[in-house]
């Protein structure tokens, strides 16, 4: 199904962008539904019931006529649409598609059957506007249209108003990302994909129209070439700007990347169609630590890096794992936002005099670290006290 901008049109308050739907699927194309009349003049003949109350296409409504109007026969009818014709189903060259139609004022010639008590006239096809529902919107009021029964000399037999049931067709945003878990390096990149498509009864099925009184076959089909707008509330989203046109799956893609660790909430938005939002968690990461021992006596200080670059934004734990019995501290506080500096104190101490035996007890002790994100993405790195001291930074798994 391929969406070309036409124009817009408001249903209860939704503004839609209009778009032409091609529905081009195993040779089924989508259509639309009819309406009925709440006119004392017009009685229904059909036995559709759907969620709308009206007569739809190829359903029959009589009209009375008084017993002592002159009428110079025959008579022809036709309906009059005062508002805009909207959607509808178009057959062109091997395909079929649902296209917005803005123009008002369309009138529509039908055919008409005389009787004892006044005249049946069959509702022509393509009068009714097809319905399409954006997610969790609700039914529209049918469409209502004049109808008007004219003698051969172009007089006005009668003149009633009727209600048109149309096909309605649901839309449906998907979305996903693929990572949805990543680095806020700025480089690892999420690839955001949403869907849009179309569920309602095809109109078509090999190019001819379905008849009347026809069971509905109820297919989903994409909405193909539709613009698609897409915002984050945290990264980068390319292209930029992110409108995108939907492909003929129906998806529109676009890829994020964020220097900030935490949840970017990646939303997708279509006018008249809906929206639909995703979770893409940029995770921070502990990179490399560096250990420097402090002459003559200890301390060992440590200094990390971290992914984010800016750790300022990062709260860091800091905790030595010791032998029994235990021997040294951390030689800063235990918590902070942005602490990638700390370090082991590591003698003299109680029960050791000349501070922790470098062979035998400080090679056991070790150090964790543990960085975590505003959104509650973590990393922990555990490493020995001493196991890369005078080595500079060193890249951590």
């Amino acid at each position: 199904m391929n969406i070309q901008s036409r124009g817009a049109i408001s249903f209860m308050g939704i503004v839609w962008t209009a778009v032409a739907f091609f529905i081009i699927v195993g040779g089924v194309v989508v259509g639309l539904n009819m309406n009925k009349s709440k006119t004392p003049s017009i009685n229904t003949n059909t036995n559709s019931a759907t969620e709308q109350s009206g007569t739809p296409e190829g359903g029959q409504v009589s009209v009375a006529v008084s017993a002592n109007a002159q009428v110079v026969e025959p008579v022809t009818a036709t309906f009059t649409d005062a508002g805009p014709h909207g959607w509808h189903a178009v057959q062109q060259g091997g395909g079929s598609f649902m296209q917005y139609d803005g123009t008002t004022g369309l009138k529509y010639p039908a055919t008409v059957i005389v009787n004892t008590s006044g005249y049946i006239v069959t509702v022509p096809d393509d009068i009714c506007g097809d319905i399409i529902l954006p997610q969790g919107a609700t039914l529209p009021e049918p469409k209502v249209v004049d109808l008007t029964i004219f003698g051969s000399d172009g007089k006005p037999v009668a003149v009633s108003k009727m209600d048109l049931k149309c096909d309605i067709y649901r839309l449906k945003a998907t979305i996903k990302a693929n990572p949805d878990k990543l680095l806020a390096d700025g480089k690892d990149v999420s690839t955001v994909t949403a869907n849009f498509s179309v569920t309602g009864p095809a109109k078509f099925i090999n190019a001819k129209r379905i008849p009347h009184g026809t069971p509905p076959i109820m297919i989903t089909t994409p909405l193909g070439l539709m613009g698609v707008h897409f915002n984050t509330s945290l990264g980068v989203i390319a292209p930029n700007p992110a409108n995108v046109k939907t492909d003929l799956n129906g998806d529109a893609t676009v890829t994020v990347t964020s220097t900030d660790a935490g949840i970017a909430k990646v939303m997708a938005q279509a006018s008249g169609v809906g929206d639909a939002q995703v979770n893409v968690h940029f995770m921070p990461k502990i990179t490399a630590v560096k250990q420097d021992f402090v002459e003559p006596v200890s301390p060992t200080n440590y200094e990390i890096t971290t992914i984010p670059k800016d750790s300022k934004q990062l709260d860091i734990h800091w905790e030595l794992i010791l032998p029994n019995p235990p021997c040294g501290k951390l030689t800063g506080v235990a918590d902070g936002k942005g602490l990638v500096k700390n370090g082991y104190y590591h003698g003299p101490a109680d029960g050791y005099k000349d501070g922790c035996d470098p062979t035998n007890y400080e090679s056991a002790v070790k150090v964790k670290v543990i960085v975590k994100d505003k959104d509650g993405g973590t990393d922990t790195k555990t490493f020995g006290a001493r196991a890369f001291e005078g080595q500079g930074f060193v890249k951590l798994p």
